[in-house]
């Protein structure tokens, strides 16, 4: 009976010592679940399918045309007692688009990196090195895959550790084996669309300091002042039904100063920050020139929003077709710029925007 249990303690060890080097499972995404690799945290903080908003060489604000995998990440440093670099883990117009990113599905099916999109670069996307210290221990950073569309079950996001330890000298050294986070992201959490406000005057959707709602809706032909040097004040129509959306902005924190660029802006170099979709995801096009006449009701220029000046309200106009949908889905871009400590104006870079859903009820009536 010696041998049996020999070999029987023998099993019992190899068991053992195996499941100490199994695998371990990933990290739940969502809510505030690290993943921790030497010094360094990582969570993955949203995920969504759909177009991603972009940024053109120009500064103009577009969406790409197909629909991407964006997931949203943030790094901690979890040991303050030395400085970390943390670099950026995807660049956009380059050959670095990330390749040692991955994400796969239950049935192993992997979905690509996504990094270049020609001239344009991903808003939210970090593309500086960020030194964590004890003072400043996170930082953000936007990763993009090409579309999941018919995967299976949960995904399978890995992203090998880059960071780099400060040493003695104050140069940055990566370690020699730093390992690589895994996460996994739930079906629903990618599969839903995105959260939206209930359209309607009160309703209001916030994003930094500023405060968005949706005050009116309504098909018809639009008023504007026709050029007509001989008459300044007049009032027209278009010639054309416009689908028409008043929107209002506040200032949410009275302690921040915001100067506001309108949503639209008419012309030849129109300036665009806003989208509207049925809930297919069809677009319906932006309307942003009426010839020589200019719209009454759309913000025409920068607006300062100070606590003696909070609100400014802004006119919106799209393609009539719109109206056949049995609701609509406007989102607006954060494009603001505030006041730094110095007085000088900065592009504060939010990657949220704000996304209401306008049932059909607030323009049939």
């Amino acid at each position: 009976m010696r041998v049996p249990l020999l070999i029987l303690a023998g099993l019992l060890f190899i068991t053992a010592g195996c499941s100490r080097f199994r695998e371990k499972a990933p990290t739940p995404a969502g809510g505030e679940s690290f993943a921790q690799l030497g010094p360094v945290g990582l969570s993955v903080e949203s995920v969504r399918h759909d177009a991603i908003r972009m940024r053109g060489m120009m500064g103009q604000m577009g969406e790409s045309h197909e629909k991407v995998l964006t997931i949203k990440t943030r790094f901690k440093l979890i040991d303050t007692s030395t400085p970390v670099k943390q670099s950026a883990l995807q660049r956009d117009g380059t050959m670095l688009g990330g390749g040692l990113l991955k994400v796969r599905d239950e049935t192993g099916r992997e979905f690509k990196p996504v990094g270049g999109f020609g001239f344009n670069a991903v808003s939210a996307r970090r593309t500086d090195d960020a030194i964590l210290t004890a003072e400043n221990p996170e930082a953000t950073d936007v990763l993009t895959f090409e579309t999941v569309a018919g995967a299976q079950g949960d995904l399978i996001l890995e992203v090998p550790a880059n960071y780099q330890v400060k040493q003695s000298d104050g140069t940055f050294l990566q370690p020699k084996d730093p390992g690589t986070f895994k996460f996994r992201i739930p079906h629903a959490m990618w599969a839903e669309p995105p959260p939206a406000t209930e359209a309607g005057p009160g309703n209001w959707a916030t994003v930094g300091p500023v405060s968005v709602a949706i005050e009116s809706v309504k098909v018809g032909k639009a008023k504007v002042n026709p050029f007509q040097p001989t008459r300044p004040n007049a009032i027209a129509e278009t010639k054309d039904d416009v689908f028409s959306i008043v929107v209002k902005s506040k200032l949410a924190n009275p302690a921040a100063k915001v100067k506001k660029p309108p949503f639209i802006s008419d012309g030849g170099f129109a300036r665009v920050s806003v989208t509207l979709k049925n809930k297919a995801g069809e677009s319906y096009p932006v309307l942003t020139s009426f010839g020589f006449d200019k719209l009454i009701g759309r913000q025409v220029r920068d607006q300062e929003l100070t606590p003696t000046q909070p609100e400014v309200t802004d006119l919106l106009t799209f393609d009539a077709k719109a109206a056949s949908a049995d609701e609509v889905f406007l989102t607006l871009w954060p494009v603001w710029e505030e006041q730094t400590p110095n007085n000088t104006w900065a592009d504060p870079k939010y990657d949220d925007e704000f996304r209401f859903r306008i049932p059909k009820s607030m323009w049939a009536k």
